[in-house]
């Protein structure tokens, strides 16, 4: 590697990026990302889905629109495409506002429905979208071949919902509309809690005129032929309507609000029967939602459903994280077996034999589980849930720590080389990896990769380097969501607080014997938090808005650990900190405004040393492009403690982009380029119901590598960072 001084001059006279850093290799984790899913009570709900192919197979599709087909006796992915719609479908490649897919089943060869689909089969798979301010609602197919054939054979609209079965070779029907002359029914008595004051209510909400008719189609022909009927449903919003393997019976499953577009009350479900039109009903315990929650209602033979609705959490008033599933008697409703919400699943799809059903946990990992009793059978993929660079060797040239999210609500934590392979243990030939009893939250590591500490919800594991656990703390009521090691062995996190509904930062020390001690932390003022890591060093950040509806300011105050002050800033617009690994030098990044444009601030960057405040002078950068909440953040400090990674992205509450990764040198106060990569290459657009990962990069603490994870993916390029102070 060449040293630093004699790369710049070259910068200076314009050389190529590509010299600035090099590729080095990438690991890929098969599976989906973390939280491509999407969850119950996140923005437009879960997305993509399972689906059960041919033989044996199965199909998953993330918000990434990333889909996977696998081997469902091994797990093992036999492929992995980008999925898009029909070029036709509104917005088909519009990577921020395009439709959303979901997963539908299989279509078989046969006769297409009104001319759609012809002799095509394949994959179903749904869409919904805007257009010209209007939703839209479609299916195409995905045929073994690649084509993707658009038609929806078996459409349904808001008001007209619709399912459709394959009997034979006949299709059979069943819709709703809304009724006209159905007699009422009778009040019922609703328990809810309002979301807005947390209290619990009791009502008795007056029936509209008449429930929705649920149009039954024709099934068979000659003698045994049952024609087309009608039946009157109770009132509530139908959700769903699902007709049995062999047509003799429909589920509908419908929900009962305490008011009109109230979208949270008791589900019920109603099974007709197709000849003679008998009609069961019974409810679903607890409070279901139906917005952007996906209740799921499925046949397994034509007895029993599978039935997965979310619940309302009784604090916020929205989505718990996950989903009541159970199996039910088909004319009771009585549960052979149910999961609580707790186990993170959403979604219920049982395979054609009856035998296995298909779910998400988590909004990450794909599950097959059984039907006999609800239990975890394999996991589709593992999702990459936290990771930390380690310092390379001339023979690995960079490693990494990855904890994974493996399916059945357990985790594991491995060691990877940059070509993705796991690392052999010291001093031996056994692979590195440590089994979890939960999903990992957070991950850190020691910069000689001694030691590794790893948080799942109420508990930290303290592992040393060749895996063996060597303490775990418990930690009731928290869940540590950011997890760093500074300097002196001194291991700080930051924890979301169950009983005060509010952050905690919390801090231990490594003893001689490799244990950690708790650190007491001075208190914090209101509206202040500590910065990590903490080393020898406290950087407290204060925040304060002095005017009621005038801009936040902030305040940076270094502390030692007994809480006296060092230094302190004068107040000003919102800044941020974070010190170096090594606790000396302190960067500091404040939001400047640039003159005629609103809501676009540029970014000044400036070294203090952590002892006495004394600044160097400052390196200003503005955003590629001007436009409302662009701007640029830190993403990391190298261990030379001059070079900066720089994030450059928009967005607000609804969803927003990352632009790119940019590289500054703060010795020198200039940018210093980089491939595309770091550029375009790392374009993402995220949120508003489009679950995508949102790539991170680092310094390794090696100062010899840049890593970025993106999703399941960690690509290592090598560069000269660590050189110089």
């Amino acid at each position: 590697m060449r040293p630093l001084l004699l790369l710049l001059p070259l910068l200076l006279l314009g050389q190529t990026s590509a010299q600035t850093v090099i590729s080095r290799g990438a690991a890929h984790i098969t599976g989906h990302a973390a939280g491509t899913f999407g969850g119950t009570g996140d923005i437009g709900g879960p997305v993509g889905g399972v689906a059960w192919g041919p033989n044996g197979t199965a199909y998953t599709l993330d918000g990434a629109q990333i889909l996977h087909r696998w081997d469902v006796s091994t797990g093992r992915s036999l492929s992995r495409q980008v999925l898009w719609p029909p070029a036709s479908v509104p917005g088909a490649r519009d990577p921020a506002f395009g439709p959303r897919l979901f997963l539908d089943g299989t279509v078989l060869d046969g006769p297409g429905l009104e001319g759609t689909l012809g002799t095509a089969a394949g994959l179903l798979v749904r869409v919904t979208g805007i257009q010209n301010d209007q939703p839209y609602r479609t299916a195409f197919t995905l045929t073994p071949d690649g084509r993707r054939v658009l038609g929806d054979p078996c459409p349904s609209s808001e008001r007209r919902l619709r399912g459709c079965i394959r009997v034979g070779r006949l299709t059979v029907q069943d819709r709703t509309e809304a009724g006209a002359t159905a007699p009422q029914t009778p009040p019922l008595e609703l328990i809810y809690k309002d979301p807005a004051t947390g209290k619990t209510l009791t009502t008795r909400p007056d029936p509209p005129p008449d429930g929705a008719r649920l149009i039954l189609g024709e099934l068979g022909s000659g003698a045994s032929r049952i024609p087309a009927s009608t039946v009157t449903l109770p009132r509530g919003e139908v959700l769903r309507v699902v007709p049995s393997p062999d047509g003799s019976r429909t589920a509908v499953l419908r929900l009962v609000t305490p008011r009109p577009s109230w979208g949270a009350g008791t589900a019920y479900v109603d099974v007709v029967q197709r000849k003679g039109g008998k009609r069961v009903s019974w409810p679903l315990p607890g409070t279901t939602l139906a917005e952007a929650a996906a209740p799921d209602l499925r046949w397994v033979g034509n007895s029993r459903l599978l039935t997965a609705t979310a619940e309302q959490d009784p604090a916020t008033g929205g989505a718990l994280s996950g989903q009541i599933v159970a199996l039910r008697d088909a004319l009771t409703g009585r549960a052979r077996w149910k999961l609580s919400t707790t186990a993170g699943l959403v979604g219920a799809v049982p395979s054609p034999d009856g035998r296995l059903w298909l779910t998400v946990r988590g909004g990450s990992v794909p599950e097959v589980r059984r039907v006999s009793d609800g239990q975890f059978v394999r996991v589709l993929g593992r999702a990459v849930v936290a990771w930390v660079p380690l310092a390379g060797s001339v023979s690995s040239s960079g490693r990494a720590a990855v904890a994974l999210s493996v399916g059945g609500g357990a985790g594991a934590l491995s060691l990877l080389d940059r070509a993705g392979r796991e690392v052999p243990l010291a001093g031996g030939a056994a692979r590195w990896r440590f089994a979890v009893p939960g999903v990992p939250d957070a991950l850190a590591a020691t910069p000689d990769g001694g030691r590794f500490a790893l948080a799942v919800p109420g508990a930290l594991y303290l592992l040393d380097s060749t895996g063996r656990l060597r303490q775990t703390l418990k930690l009731p009521g928290l869940r540590v969501m950011t997890l760093t090691f500074g300097t002196g062995g001194v291991l700080s996190a930051r924890a979301n607080d169950s009983a005060l509904g509010g952050e905690r930062t919390l801090a231990w020390r490594l003893d001689s014997a490799g244990q950690l001690k708790p650190l007491v932390l001075p208190p914090l003022p209101d509206g202040s938090r500590y910065s990590l890591p903490i080393s020898a060093l406290l950087l407290r950040e204060d925040v304060r808005r002095p005017a009621q509806t005038g801009p936040l300011q902030s305040r940076l105050s270094v502390l030692n650990l007994a809480g006296g002050l060092r230094w302190q800033d004068a107040w000003g617009p919102e800044t941020a900190a974070l010190v170096s690994p090594d606790g000396h030098t302190v960067l500091r990044a404040r939001g400047i405004a640039i003159p005629g444009q609103i809501e676009v601030q540029a970014l000044k960057l400036y070294l203090a040393d952590a002892r006495t405040g004394q600044a160097r002078p400052p390196l200003t950068l503005s955003p590629l492009a001007l436009k409302f909440y662009r701007g640029l953040g830190v993403a990391d400090f190298a261990p030379s403690r001059r070079h900066v990674l720089l994030t450059e992205r928009d967005g607000d509450g609804c969803g927003g982009a990352l632009y790119g990764v940019r590289l500054a040198d703060l010795q020198t106060r200039q940018e210093l380029p980089l491939p595309a990569a770091f550029g375009t290459g790392l374009t993402r657009f995220f949120g508003c119901g489009h679950p995508r990962p949102v790539p991170e990069t680092v310094f390794a603490p090696d100062g010899k590598h840049i890593l970025i994870r993106d999703g399941n993916a960690l690509k290592w390029w090598a560069g000269a960072f660590g050189l110089g102070r």
